[in-house]
């Protein structure tokens, strides 16, 4: 996975961490009466979790499958792909040699 794409991921993975004590911590101070806002709240953590595990996977999906595809172009291509690389190292490095 690219790191820009699993960055939100992450974040996700943590606030549903910092829910799940927060919501250990209410079952354990409020009681019997916490009870049914517990269970509701794990329902909603598991179908949260279901979700994120879903999106992961299909993050994973689009990027092997980018992958693949310019895999692909590059082998058909060969020489255009030469050629573009070979522009954009003379761009960078003329870029380069102006700061100096």
């Amino acid at each position: 996975m690219h790191a820009d794409a699993s960055e939100p991921l992450k974040q996700l993975h943590k606030v549903l961490a910092e829910l799940e004590s927060l919501a250990k911590s209410a079952a354990n101070t409020a009681g019997e009466g916490g009870t049914d806002l517990l269970g509701r709240l794990k329902g909603t953590l598991d179908s949260a979790r279901t979700r994120i595990r879903d999106a992961e996977q299909a993050v994973q999906r689009e990027a092997t499958h980018g992958a693949k595809a310019a895999d692909q172009y590059v082998h058909d291509h060969t020489w255009m792909s030469i050629g573009i690389a070979a522009a954009v190292a003379f761009l960078l490095g003329a870029l380069t040699a102006r700061r100096d």
